[in-house]
């Protein structure tokens, strides 16, 4: 017969309430920023993975300015959703490169790019994620900021990141013109930005060419025919604010049609990342990781710099 001490003991145990069950709300959306504290805390209990695009605000004539940052937020939130991961803004100010002639493009250097980036992908590993990637589409300047950024990256943490440029990416999956002739519409209408796209009629001939005649650079062009040009091996400028990006775009002739373009574009860019194996590939970074800890380290450790070192 238990005593006395053990019945006051039993009963008190009793009486204590049960443990409760975690009760965290379901992810609403996928993007980081809107997420509470304890959302993103539960989902880095099973994944640290964060998908973050970089482009740029620059003319694209009578295209959103903010095009080339579009595309790579729509990569970015498809991935997101294919991966049960999240994403978050990353650079939008970024370098543009031969555009910044024009009153709709924002400059910022190639330097501060990639501190802004670094200081960035420090915090996130900080709080957690540590299979990052980073996209970029429809930029050629990108890769000075973010492949620079993720190359320094590795040497100074001893984490591998990951950058993607999805115009040299692209062509290896040997698309039909078809599969992907809508994509910018389907970016923006993934970003809920299908408006900032007009419509035929929207601006006179007049407002959608160059106001004047456009200086040839028969240098530049004789460079270009050789092979010698790009944004990452040739310093230009364009010689006209209309003279980047498409100069006359196909555009719909209705609301209605550029709805449906958009949803095309939505499919043929869910298409197009799955193609891209992106689960197999963050597992593969994952592998990647571990080896570059338990192997590359330890054996060749006194040769790199210190984890941690800004230099």
């Amino acid at each position: 017969m238990p005593s006395s001490f053990g019945l006051r003991f039993l009963c008190c145990a009793l009486a204590l309430p049960a443990p409760l069950h975690a009760q965290v709300r379901k992810l609403h959306t996928r993007d980081m920023t809107r997420l509470s504290q304890v959302q993103i805390g539960e989902y880095l209990k099973r994944s640290d993975i964060i998908f973050i695009p970089v482009g740029a605000v620059e003319t694209n004539g009578v295209l959103p300015s903010d095009r080339d940052y579009v595309y790579p937020l729509a990569i970015a939130m498809t991935m997101a959703e294919q991966t049960d991961a999240l994403y978050m803004p990353g650079l939008i100010w970024s370098y543009p490169g031969t555009t910044v002639i024009a009153p709709s493009t924002v400059y910022l250097p190639i330097e501060s790019g990639i501190t802004q980036l670094k200081i960035l992908a420090k915090s996130l590993l900080r709080q957690g994620f540590r299979r990052q990637v980073y996209l970029s589409m429809s930029q050629g300047p990108a890769p000075l900021t973010a492949g620079a950024m993720v190359r320094q990256f590795y040497d100074e943490k001893h984490v591998p990141i990951l950058y993607i440029d999805m115009d040299t990416y692209l062509p290896r999956l040997k698309l039909a013109a078809s599969a992907h002739d809508k994509v910018l519409f389907g970016a923006h209408y993934i970003t809920g930005r299908l408006e900032d796209i007009p419509l035929e009629g929207d601006y006179g001939p007049a407002e959608s060419k160059a106001a004047g005649p456009v200086p040839s650079n028969t240098g530049l062009a004789t460079l270009s025919k050789l092979g010698f040009s790009g944004s990452l091996f040739l310093g230009s400028w364009v010689p006209d604010v209309m003279a980047h990006g498409s100069t006359e775009p196909l555009l719909p002739a209705n609301a209605a049609e550029r709805e449906a373009w958009g949803r095309q574009g939505r499919d043929q860019i869910n298409v197009i990342v799955r193609q891209m194996r992106i689960p197999e590939a963050m597992e593969a970074l994952r592998r990647h990781d571990r080896f570059t800890q338990e192997v590359l380290v330890p054996k060749l450790g006194k040769y790199l710099p210190a984890a941690g070192d800004d230099h």
